[in-house]
């Protein structure tokens, strides 16, 4: 499967951001609490700058297709400048059967914050 597009993900270099998508199937959200014979969905989150692991980092999964991750200040901090339009993200969905993984995928814009 190609990686899902998603809209920039807008983190802040002077505070922890949180944001959160919600995916669909056929119009209904999926249930990432579902298990298959025990195993069930888990997803983690990188923060890429030119292709290099900047961060990784858990995302949360809930029953009605919600995935969300929380960026430390640091990190937000870490990639703030010229450089940012060099960073992008990828979020990985491992699910209970193979064939169900998805990968997300956006760029990285962090907001400048002006005295």
């Amino acid at each position: 499967m190609d990686p899902i597009k998603l809209p920039p993900l807008d983190i802040w270099p002077d505070r922890d951001t949180q944001q959160s998508w919600q995916y669909r199937e056929a119009q209904t959200p999926v249930d990432f609490t579902a298990t298959l014979d025990g195993v069930g969905y888990a997803a983690t989150i990188m923060l890429l700058r030119c292709g290099k692991v900047e961060w990784t980092g858990p995302a949360t999964l809930d029953s009605d297709g919600g995935v969300t991750v929380t960026v430390p200040q640091a990190t937000g901090y870490s990639l703030r400048g010229c450089s940012r339009i060099d960073a992008t993200f990828q979020i990985n969905i491992d699910a209970p059967e193979p064939g169900l993984s998805l990968v997300w995928v956006g760029p990285v814009c962090v907001q400048e914050i002006y005295a």
